[in-house]
């Protein structure tokens, strides 16, 4: 059964609906929420208050957008809210991307120091720059959707993310050393 249906039935009341939902959403919230937060105990927090928000808020949902950007859309409202409340940055490792079936333990160390340096790096990008390199690189998500998300144009999601993607590489190339 696809979402609109499932939205459909929550928004008559339907508890199970919203149940499917959320087993059908969680796992991509919580991993949007960890890779922003960079805290995984406040990102299943935060997936859970989104949760209970669009559980609350489900009748205002005019299915004018997808349920997944109107879910994703609170879920980064949160996110925004408790980095700028608590600011905590804790160490954590960011998945890596490039399938290694058997790294020998330099390599591991290597890609460990690298991941959390991106980590580090993209911690400091502005906000929604910050927002739109996961959505995009992590969560592969369009950038019209980013855009729904975040509630900007798809021409600006693109201008943030090629601004974020040049202030990622500057900063590495101002650090590499001279060939």
């Amino acid at each position: 059964m696809g979402d609109d249906q499932l939205v459909k039935q929550a928004q008559a009341g339907d508890a199970q609906a919203f149940g499917q939902l959320v087993d059908r959403h969680q796992p991509r919230i919580f991993g949007t929420l960890a890779k922003m937060t960079g805290d995984r105990d406040l990102a299943m927090d935060l997936t859970q208050d989104a949760f209970i928000r669009a559980w609350e808020q489900l009748g205002t949902f005019e299915r004018r957008s997808a349920f997944s950007t109107w879910l994703y859309r609170i879920a980064v409202r949160l996110a925004y809210d408790a980095m700028r409340s608590r600011r905590r940055r804790d160490h954590r490792e960011i998945d890596d991307r490039i399938a290694d079936p058997d790294p020998g333990p330099d390599r591991r160390a290597e890609v460990a120091a690298l991941s959390e340096d991106l980590r580090q790096r993209i911690e400091t990008l502005p906000e929604m720059q910050r927002a739109i390199v996961i959505l995009r690189v992590y969560d592969d998500l369009p950038y019209r959707e980013i855009a729904d998300i975040l509630k900007t144009t798809e021409n600006s999601a693109r201008v943030s993310f090629h601004h974020a993607v040049t202030r990622l590489r500057d900063g590495y190339m101002k650090e590499a050393p001279p060939s």
